[in-house]
């Protein structure tokens, strides 16, 4: 760890003096990474400027990378492959490992719902977002009969509309990630019927277009030197990131927490072990039929950034 750390920091120490154009345009989930850096102090005496963009989930975040409209940004390891299997010119550059499995991921209920396992998912209305890591987990569950037929039917909302949709009695169930998960059961007093624990790597990776990985490699090594700072610190002081990451996204300051306490690990350079380890699931997204014709899943990562 120390030894990429002062491989990145000397990449970083090459980026030429800030310019009006020396600019890294980062997409951020509910603020989360934002938060972090700055609770953390690590986006201090910045030798470019960043520009944070916010996003609701993934899928969109994943369409603006491929566009060019941002450099980087934090996915998990589902809409990634989705997008990467879907030919987005996008690679993950960095890996945040999960802490906890994929726990962090689940399907959860409205309150008073008689569902209480992933058999009783069976034939019932299901929201997820298209390529999610929630609907990564409903198809592991199909696939490895933990829901038997009949599949259930699966609806592709936002998360801003799943959540409408469950608590007005629509759905049966929302397969959906963190924040959402301990907003829905720790503030809406539903329960999660499953997790994706054993099911999914869980990984998330910090994604990057081809245009920003030849052109702003010594910003995106230095950006994810600081991420990984700001992630060391925030472990070592989950409270007080937890409290920031309330004031700054609105959330409530019990669900910061939780969300601290399952997502706050330590970020990582990439290494062929990952792509052996996400082959499954790239496998579940082309026995479902919604990726053809990819490539090998080596080519979906760029272990070089923490490359000498």
């Amino acid at each position: 760890m120390f030894l990429v750390g002062a491989v990145a920091a000397g990449l970083s120490c090459r980026i030429a003096p800030a310019h009006a154009e020396d600019e890294l345009v980062v997409a951020d989930q509910k603020g989360q990474q934002k938060a972090l850096l700055e609770a953390a102090g690590a986006d201090r005496d910045l030798p470019y400027r960043i520009r944070w963009t916010e996003f609701e989930a993934a899928a969109p975040l994943l369409q603006a990378l491929g566009a060019g409209a941002v450099d980087t940004g934090i996915a998990g390891d589902g809409p990634f492959l989705f997008a990467w299997g879907s030919g987005l010119p996008v690679k993950a550059a960095f890996l945040l490992p999960p802490r906890g499995g994929g726990r962090s991921t689940a399907v959860v209920v409205a309150a008073g719902s008689p569902i209480h396992d992933a058999a009783g998912l069976s034939g019932k209305r299901i929201a997820t977002g298209r390529g999610s890591i929630g609907h990564l987990l409903l198809l592991r569950l199909i696939q490895s009969g933990a829901i038997p037929p009949p599949a259930p039917r699966i609806v592709f909302l936002t998360p801003a509309q799943a959540k409408a949709a469950l608590d007005a009695g629509t759905l049966d169930a929302w397969s959906t990630w963190e924040p959402y998960v301990s907003l829905e059961v720790l503030h809406a007093h539903g329960h999660e019927v499953v997790n994706g624990g054993g099911l999914l790597p869980g990984n998330s990776f910090f994604v990057a277009n081809d245009a920003a990985l030849g052109g702003k490699r010594a910003q995106l090594a230095d950006f994810y030197r600081r991420v990984t700072q700001a992630y060391a610190w925030g472990h070592a002081h989950l409270s007080d990131y937890a409290t920031i990451l309330a004031r700054q996204t609105g959330l409530p300051g019990d669900v910061a927490l939780a969300v601290a306490e399952k997502l706050i690990a330590a970020p990582v350079p990439l290494d062929h072990h990952v792509a052996e380890q996400e082959q499954a699931t790239l496998d579940s997204y082309r026995k479902a039929g919604l990726v053809q014709g990819a490539g090998s899943v080596d080519s979906a990562f760029d272990e070089t950034l923490a490359s000498p």
